[in-house]
């Protein structure tokens, strides 16, 4: 089921909510990288638990297959530490040990292996957006990247669900944009966490979807397992 960019009198069927609608949707993958994913990660040396990330991992990545059949913008995000990027502000903003400090300062350093996408990875053309907060819109070009293919609706996914994928969700609603969590292609070190920002989403930002929704949406693109 594709429907051809451009064709501004087409509209999508009945059954397809606006907010997926191919044309105007894009799938926006946050932080799947090795530092937050992998088992030899920073993340998972200080102690968090990766296992829903690595878990998540084979759902998002049939999601990506759906999302490419179906002509949905993907969209990469990958976040960078260095010395240029890292402010007062930023490097004191936890109030927690030293210890974890020091292991959340050392994430994704610019040209590191844990900087690096973990298991996915952006077919020509698709956008990486490389950001240095929490935000995907904080100091970056992901706006204009949107903009520029006439996207109105956002799909979240990628980790952690409560850090950088709801700021970046929230972020996104205050640019005008329609946003809905991903959750099944979302995780979070806590599944608690994971919880309550579906639930938090649920209720005041946008709607909470599936993959299986999704592709089903889509069409008969790869059946998601």
């Amino acid at each position: 089921m594709n429907y051809p960019l451009g064709d501004e009198l087409a509209g999508p069927p009945a059954s397809l909510s606006f907010r997926h609608d191919p044309r105007t949707t894009a799938l926006v993958v946050v932080d799947v990288q090795n530092d937050f994913c992998d088992p030899a990660g920073v993340c998972a040396a200080a102690g968090n638990d990766v296992a829903a990330a690595v878990a998540m991992v084979p759902r998002l990545e049939h999601l990506l297959v759906a999302a490419r059949a179906a002509k949905v913008l993907v969209v990469f995000v990958q976040t960078t530490h260095d010395d240029t990027t890292d402010s007062p502000a930023w490097v004191s903003r936890r109030s927690i040990t030293a210890a974890a400090t020091r292991a959340a300062d050392s994430i994704c350093r610019t040209g590191s292996w844990g900087a690096k996408l973990y298991r996915v990875s952006p077919e020509p053309g698709e956008p990486i957006v490389v950001k240095h907060r929490y935000s995907a819109f904080a100091g970056t070009n992901l706006d204009v990247v949107l903009r520029s293919s006439g996207i109105t609706s956002l799909l979240l996914a990628g980790v952690s669900t409560d850090v950088c994928v709801e700021s970046t969700l929230r972020d996104g609603l205050f640019h005008e944009y329609n946003v809905s969590l991903v959750e099944d292609c979302c995780a979070s070190y806590h599944a608690g966490a994971h919880a309550a920002t579906v639930s938090t989403v649920e209720q005041y930002f946008g709607e909470v979807t599936s993959s299986r929704h999704l592709a089903n949406a889509w069409g008969p693109a790869v059946p998601i397992q």
